[in-house]
C-alpha cells in the first residue's frame, strides 16, 4: 500500500523535459498575419494552402448560446459501438453547459448507418474526406473550423480521441482554474525530442513522413493529439493561421508547431495520461488513453462510479475527497 501511494505521488510530481529545438518553418510570419486579420479583418499575405477547401461538411450540428465547454471526439466512422459507449458513460457526465460532438470522415459503405446515427443523436460532424489515418489532418482542421463557426460563445475546447476515458467534472474544474481568456496556452501530454519516422519498413511506419513533407531532423515539441485542452480564443487564432502554414499529415505535430509559431505555450500536465493506466485514481486524471474497446470503457465507468478502498485512502492522503459523480463543485 505504501508503495502504491508513493507511485501516485511520483506521478503527480513528474514533469517532462524538452530540449531546445530551433526551426524555420515555414517562411510566413504567421503571428503577424493572424494579428493583422484579428485587428483589421484582412491581410495582404496570401494563403499557402487550401486545405479547408479539400472537403465539404456532410452533417453538422450547432451549439447553444450558453456552452462553457465543447468536447470534440475524433472518431473513426465504423466505431459505432465506441461512440455509443461514450454516450452511455463519461460522455453523459455533464450539464447543459457542455457539448459533446463526434468528428467523422466519410465511408461509402457506412453512409446509411452514419445517417441513422446522426438522425438519432444529432451529435455528429462529418466531412467528405475518406476516413483513414493519413486524413486525420482534415478531421482536425474540420474541428477547428466547426468550433469557430458554430460555438463562438464557448470558453473551453477539448479535443480527444474515441479511445480515451474522460472525467468531465475534473476537466471543467481544471479549465476554470488554469485557462483564462487572455492566456495563450494548450494543455495535454507533451512529447519531446522525437525523431521523424523516415522508413516505410519501420514498425512505426504509421507515422512515416518524408523529408519532402517535413525536412527538419527532429520533430518540434508537441501535444499528443488524442487529448488537448485550450481556450476558444486560441482555437480561433489557430483556425486563422492554418492556411498560412505548410501542412503536414501528422495533425498533432502540425497543430503544436503552428501554436508555437503563434506564441502559444504547449504545456505538459500529468493529469492527461497518454498510457495504459486503467487503475489511475479518477479524482486525479482528466483523460486516460487506450480505452479502445467498449468493455474497457464500461469497466472504467463502473470504477469511476464505485471508488475502491485504495482510492479512498489515496484521496485522504492528498486531501482530495471524492466528489459527486458529475459535480464540478
Amino acid at each position: 500500500m505504501t508503495f502504491m501511494i508513493c507511485f501516485y505521488m511520483e506521478v503527480l510530481k513528474k514533469q517532462q523535459r524538452c530540449y531546445g529545438f530551433h526551426y524555420n518553418y515555414p517562411l510566413n510570419d504567421v503571428k503577424y498575419i493572424v494579428n493583422q486579420i484579428i485587428d483589421q479583418g484582412m491581410t495582404s499575405s496570401k494563403p499557402i494552402n487550401n486545405m479547408y477547401n479539400q472537403y465539404t461538411t456532410i452533417f453538422s450540428v450547432t451549439c447553444s448560446a450558453d456552452i462553457e465547454l465543447v468536447i470534440l471526439v475524433k472518431s473513426f466512422t465504423g466505431h459505432f459501438d465506441q461512440r455509443q459507449a461514450i454516450r452511455s458513460t463519461w460522455g453523459k457526465c455533464h450539464g447543459e453547459n457542455v457539448r459533446v460532438v463526434f468528428l467523422l470522415g466519410h465511408s461509402a459503405e457506412l453512409t446509411e448507418h452514419t445517417r441513422n446515427e446522426y438522425d438519432e443523436h444529432k451529435d455528429i460532424v462529418q466531412g467528405s474526406f475518406t476516413d483513414e489515418y493519413r486524413n486525420n489532418i482534415y478531421k482536425t482542421l474540420m474541428a477547428y473550423d466547426w468550433v469557430v463557426s458554430n460555438c463562438s460563445n464557448s470558453q473551453f475546447v477539448f479535443f480527444v480521441d474515441d479511445d480515451y476515458f474522460v472525467t468531465i467534472p475534473n476537466l471543467i474544474k481544471f479549465s476554470r482554474e488554469n485557462i483564462q481568456s487572455g492566456r495563450d496556452v494548450m494543455f495535454g501530454h507533451k512529447q519531446c525530442n522525437r525523431d521523424p519516422v523516415r522508413s516505410k519498413a519501420s514498425k512505426y511506419r504509421k507515422w512515416y513522413i518524408s523529408e519532402a513533407e517535413y525536412q527538419p531532423l527532429t520533430l518540434p515539441p508537441f501535444l499528443s493529439g488524442g487529448s488537448v485542452l485550450t481556450h476558444f480564443n486560441v482555437v480561433r487564432k489557430l483556425r486563422i493561421a492554418f492556411p498560412y502554414m505548410k501542412p503536414i499529415f501528422l495533425d498533432d505535430v502540425y497543430v503544436s508547431l503552428v501554436a508555437q509559431k503563434l506564441g502559444v505555450h504547449i504545456l505538459h500536465n500529468e493529469r492527461f495520461v497518454n498510457s495504459d493506466l486503467r487503475r489511475m485514481n479518477f479524482n486525479f486524471i482528466i483523460s486516460c488513453h487506450n480505452y479502445n474497446s467498449t468493455e474497457y470503457l464500461y469497466e472504467a465507468w463502473l470504477t469511476f462510479k464505485t471508488p475502491n478502498p485504495f482510492e479512498r485512502l489515496f484521496n485522504s492522503v492528498i486531501g482530495n475527497p471524492r466528489r459527486d459523480l458529475c459535480s464540478t463543485s
